[in-house]
């Protein structure tokens, strides 16, 4: 599929922040002061399934892969692009998905959901041709774009399930490990946190699937 880049970089935005696509839900008074960091039970949950932007349904915590299920809002977007950035070594490797959860409860996009699914894809084609190198880097010939994945949750089913009850200006992010069970959760990962992310997800990437 031919890209337009020009068009590509503005629908990046999108989902870096320059463009505000969601309405303010969440007061300041509702923000999580503190990161937390829960070491969750490893036994294999049930699947937990959504269809993705681009139609596909997505198992989030598919067996042998290791998925990065990172929350996004229109607070914070800028935030969800840097922990993007920060799993960037992992982009192209057997076994790793990141995932973003665009939760749209109570915004304006809930008037053009088709619109609002294009445009997320658009962003999607955007981010596949700036983690191209990267793929190539860790050996892997194929189209980075089959491998992106995003949810735009309207209703907040998804986030639910996820146990995300409501919206909120944090960066919340979910490991499921091989098996697919929640190993690590945060409800506010910090900057400062990301190399802690890096190193369990490196850690996990290490040990092959068991058969």
């Amino acid at each position: 599929m031919k890209i337009n880049l020009a068009q590509s970089r503005r629908d990046a935005e999108f989902l870096t922040g320059n463009h505000l696509f969601f309405s303010k839900k969440t007061s300041a008074s509702l923000r999580l002061c503190a990161s937390i960091f829960l070491l969750c039970a490893t036994v294999s949950g049930a699947e937990i399934k959504a269809t993705d932007v681009d139609g596909r349904e997505r198992v989030l915590n598919e067996a042998n892969t290791v998925h990065v299920v990172i929350y996004s809002n229109e607070e914070v977007q800028d935030r969800t692009r840097a922990v993007n950035l920060a799993l960037d070594e992992f982009q192209g490797l057997p076994g790793f998905r990141p995932v973003v959860v665009v939760d749209l409860r109570g915004s304006l996009a809930q008037l053009a959901k088709g619109y609002t699914r294009r445009r997320v894809a658009r962003a999607l084609d955007a981010e596949a041709l700036r983690v191209t190198p990267r793929y190539r880097q860790n050996g892997n010939a194929g189209d980075p774009r089959a491998d992106l994945c995003a949810v735009a949750d309207f209703t907040g089913e998804l986030s639910v399930k996820l146990g995300w009850r409501k919206p909120a200006a944090t960066l919340r992010v979910i490991i499921f490990d091989r098996p697919g069970a929640e190993l690590l959760r945060w409800e506010d990962l910090s900057e400062q946190e990301f190399p802690a992310l890096r190193a369990v997800v490196k850690k996990l990437l290490s040990h092959a699937p068991q058969d």
